[in-house]
């Protein structure tokens, strides 16, 4: 390939990845002025893991784009929605702020 195929490729992602991002951001803000009660406390984490597969299977995202955003493996977000207590906090916080689910909020 060319440096003229290769800058236009570039510019082409670049561009796709931008709008996807947008796109994203829309969905996650109209899903969240929709959701009832995201104040509801986590009592059951394996609930809390199939609640979050839940959420992205709404959103429309599979594994492996999930994988992209956020950096987590696909065998480990199958984990993350199998049973968090299997996985780091700060990953189910890296999969949980991609699907727009908030885990805590200042009172």
């Amino acid at each position: 390939m060319n440096d003229n195929v290769i800058t236009s490729l570039t510019w082409k992602l670049q561009s796709v990845s931008e709008e996807l991002s947008k796109m994203r951001s829309e969905l996650l803000t109209a899903a969240a002025e929709s959701a009832p009660g995201n104040a509801a406390s986590i009592d059951d984490l394996a609930a809390f893991g199939a609640q979050l597969n839940a959420r992205r299977k709404a959103l429309g995202i599979d594994l492996a784009l999930l994988e992209l955003q956020t950096g987590v493996s696909v065998s480990t977000l199958k984990r993350v929605f199998k049973n968090p207590e299997q996985v780091k906090f700060g990953t189910v916080i890296a999969v949980a702020r991609a699907l727009g689910v908030t885990l805590c909020s200042a009172v």
